[in-house]
Order: structure tokens, then sequence, then C-alpha cells
């Protein structure tokens, strides 16, 4: 992410007059709340309100963000919202503190359990102070991140990470983990679907044209004479993904999420379709990773289109690379 620059004309007096007005409905329940006993309570936008207009008014500067994503949202949507807010704190000097999770979508085991496998599991909290979660003046990037990228001048349509940010994200992810060595290329692919459990809109896996694209990656190990492993992680059932041509055998469905995402971000080569859980994976994996153009961008990845078409050539020169080689 680039610096910051200064936020743009109207930003400001269009969010203090909005802010005023919320903190001041919020102020109203806070007074009933108090008259019943209960504890007050204020929106994240209200904290962020309240320390701007301190700011603006000469007192402290707003100083620290946090990141306590939606309790609607999966492991792969929550873990990404966290590293954009370490991005973010980083370039605009200010300081991160780590919430970890504490309740995470599409939990298969007690929910404390769920998060903290998932916390240990992305480490993002590492090396970080810690969130209390007793509210104060601690600013919520995760419900008011539109905001402040307005207001520190930072436009949300430019690439979420250079380069530096993802191997610290790397490093921390095997900060409490042996790096593997694969002594047979692994190539893992994941194809999200919609299932029971999904309550959200995205679009399923685009079968036909991963088809084509694994095809086209085939031809290419094949073609350089590369012995392989091929799996597929994905949800639902062995029929559904016949078009692909991978044997019942190497199709993980429904399997453990946090072993799948493992093998995953270890793979030499890995193929990811549209979805936060994909791209996390993606992001983690130091091996090949070939992208969905239509997706989010990211630096380093092959990206292949709608027919399934990529960088054949690019493809095989990363083959013979000798960090692929020696995972």
């Amino acid at each position: 992410m680039t610096p910051p620059a200064q936020a743009s004309k109207g930003v400001v007096p269009r969010f203090l007059a909005g802010g005023s007005l919320g903190y001041a409905r919020s102020w109203v329940k806070n007074v009933v709340k108090g008259a019943l006993g209960r504890a007050p309570h204020f929106t994240a936008q209200d904290v962020l309100f309240r320390a701007w207009l301190r700011q603006l008014c000469g007192g402290p500067k707003l100083r620290q963000i946090t990141c306590d994503a939606s309790t609607d949202e999966g492991a792969g949507s929550q873990a990404l919202m966290t590293m954009r807010a370490i991005d973010f704190a980083r370039a605009t000097g200010l300081t991160y503190v780590h919430t970890p999770f504490s309740q995470i979508h599409h939990a298969d085991r007690p929910m404390q359990a769920w998060a903290e496998a998932w916390e240990s599991h992305f480490n993002l909290g590492e090396g970080e102070s810690r969130s209390r979660r007793d509210g104060g003046d601690t600013v919520n990037y995760a419900f008011t991140f539109p905001t402040l990228h307005a207001l520190f001048g930072i436009e949300a349509s430019e690439p979420d990470f250079d380069d530096a940010t993802i191997l610290e994200f790397r490093r921390r992810y095997y900060a409490n983990k042996s790096p593997r060595k694969n002594e047979v290329l692994s190539v893992c692919v994941h194809a999200r679907r919609r299932n029971r459990r999904d309550f959200h809109s995205g679009d399923s896996t685009d079968l036909p044209r991963l088809a084509r694209t694994l095809a086209r990656l085939r031809s290419v190990l094949d073609a350089q004479g590369v012995v392989y492993t091929l799996r597929l992680f994905s949800q639902g059932h062995a029929e559904e993904f016949h078009a692909l041509d991978i044997p019942e055998s190497a199709l993980f469905l429904d399997a453990d999420p946090l072993w799948s995402m493992r093998e995953m971000i270890e793979a030499d080569i890995l193929v990811t379709t549209l979805g936060t859980f994909s791209y996390v994976a993606g992001l983690l994996c130091d091996g090949i990773v070939l992208g969905d153009a239509s997706g989010p961008p990211a630096r380093g990845w092959l990206a292949y289109d709608a027919n399934g078409d990529f960088d054949s050539e690019a493809l095989g020169l990363a083959i013979n690379l000798p960090s692929t080689s020696a995972r």
C-alpha cells in the first residue's frame, strides 16, 4: 500500500455531519439503557467519530486500530480483513492492536476451540499487542474501513499488499509451524461451492473454466516430464466434479478446513478460485499460484482467463526455479 495522501475535499465535513447524527442517536439510546440498568454501547463508527473529533479539536490523535470482524464471516474473510487492518496501520503510521478471533462461521467444533484453532493457524497476532475488547478509543477497522480509507486519502482500488507485507504474513504463519518439503511436486486446487452452511451470495466456481485450466496445467507438467500429485479441496459430492477428470481418491470434499488450507498453502502449485478462503491460501502460499483473472489482484500470481488460458511459458519457467523444486 502506498503512503497515505490527504483526504479528498469534502470528506471530513461529510463524515462529521453524518457522524454527529449517529453519535447523538447512540447517546440517546445509552441514556435509556442506563436508566434500565443496561451497559452502554457505542458503534464502531461512533468510536471513530469521537476519536477524529477529539483530534480535530486539538486533543490526542487517533493512534490505534484493531480488527474485530463480523461473526457471520468465515475464516478466510476474517483473516483477510485482519491482514488489511495490519497493512493499513503500517501505511498510516497507526498502531495495530490485535483482537484474537472469537467467533467464526462454519464451525465444526465448539466455538472457542474453532476460533482458537484458526487463530493459531494464521498466527496474525504474532508480535502484536493485544486488545482487551473493552471498547475505549481503539477503532475497529472491520466496520469502519471505507471511512478510514477516505479520511486518510487511500483509494480502495489500490492493491492490497506489497511484497514485503505478504512475506511478513507468511513469516507469521510459519512462526509456529515447520515448513515441509514435498517429495513429489504437489498441485492443490480449491473450488468454492455453495452448500447448506453457506449463507452468502458469492458465486460457485465455474467448473468448466476450471476444467480447461487444469487440462492446460497438466499438459505443461506432462510436457516437462514432471511427476506430481493433484488434489482438489471443496464441498459437495464426487459426481459434481466429474468434468475435472480428477480421480475420486484425489477429491477431498468436506474435509477438515484447517488441514485443507494448510495443504493448499504448502503446495508447490496452487490453483485458486473466487472466494476469500481461496484467496488467503494463495497469499500465504510461497509456491506457484494460478488465480482467476476476474478475482482480486495479487502480486506474483499467474492468472487464468475466462477460457481457462494462462501463460504456459511463464508456468514452465516457474516450475524449474529452485524455490519450487526444493520445497
